[in-house]
C-alpha cells in the first residue's frame, strides 16, 4: 500500500516538474505561448508580480474554482502541482534564460510543448487528484459534455483570449497550443496506459511461470 503510494506520488512530482521545465522553455523559445503563460504575460504588463509567482496564483484560483464545481477530482498531487509548477518556472527561468540555444527557437517551442504534454499526462496517471489546469479542463468536458481533447481546447482558447486582451502575445506556438496541446496530452495518455498495463499482464505470467 505504502508502496504503490509512494510510486503515484513520484508520478506527480515528476510530471509536474516537467510541466514546470516544459512551460520554460516555451516562455524562453518565444515562438508564442501556452495558454495560462499567455495570461500570464499578459497580467505581467499590469503588475510587477513575476512569471512563477503568478504561475502560482492562477492554480490556486483554479484550483478552487474546480472545488467550488467537482471537489472528488481534487487531492493531494493537486496541491503538489498547484505550488510545484511554479517554484520549477522560478528555479530554472535563470538558468534557460541565459542559454542562447534555446531562445527565440520554434524547434525548442515545440520541446516544451511535448515535455509539457508529457509532464501533464505522467501527472495525471499518478492519480493522486487532478492539476489546477487539468481540474478545470474535466470540468468543462462534464459541463459541455465533450471529449478530453474538445474540452482543451475550448479552455486554451478562452484563457488565450483573455491574455491577448490583456496584452499578452499571439504566436505559432499559441495556435499550437490551441490546437495541438489537448491531443498531445490525451496520446501521451493513452500510451502511459498501454505501457502500464503491458508491464502488469508481464508481471502477471513472470508470477505464474514461478
Amino acid at each position: 500500500m505504502t508502496k504503490n503510494f509512494l510510486s503515484r506520488l513520484f508520478l506527480v512530482v515528476f510530471g509536474t516538474i516537467l510541466m514546470g521545465l516544459g512551460i520554460e522553455i516555451i516562455v524562453v523559445a518565444n515562438q508564442g505561448f501556452d495558454s495560462v503563460s499567455t495570461l500570464i504575460l499578459g497580467l505581467m504588463k499590469h503588475t510587477a508580480i513575476p512569471f512563477g509567482r503568478w504561475s502560482q496564483l492562477i492554480s490556486f484560483l483554479f484550483l478552487l474554482m474546480t472545488f467550488l464545481y467537482n471537489r472528488r477530482i481534487l487531492g493531494i498531487g493537486s496541491l503538489i502541482n498547484t505550488f510545484l509548477v511554479g517554484e520549477t518556472i522560478n528555479r530554472t527561468a535563470d538558468v534557460f534564460q541565459s542559454i542562447e540555444f534555446f531562445q527565440n527557437s520554434m524547434g525548442n517551442s515545440f520541446l516544451g510543448f511535448c515535455l509539457m504534454a508529457l509532464g501533464t499526462a505522467i501527472y495525471l496517471t499518478g492519480g493522486l487528484g487532478s492539476g489546477p489546469l487539468e481540474g478545470m479542463m474535466f470540468c468543462v468536458c462534464d459541463r459541455l459534455q465533450v471529449s478530453l481533447q474538445k474540452g482543451r481546447i475550448i479552455l486554451d482558447f478562452i484563457i488565450v483570449v483573455s491574455g491577448i486582451l490583456l496584452g499578452g502575445t499571439f504566436g505559432v506556438g499559441t495556435l499550437f497550443a490551441i490546437i495541438l496541446l489537448g491531443p498531445m496530452i490525451q496520446l501521451y495518455v493513452s500510451l502511459l496506459k498501454r505501457i502500464s498495463l503491458n508491464a502488469l499482464t508481464l508481471r502477471g505470467k513472470e508470477n505464474f511461470s514461478k
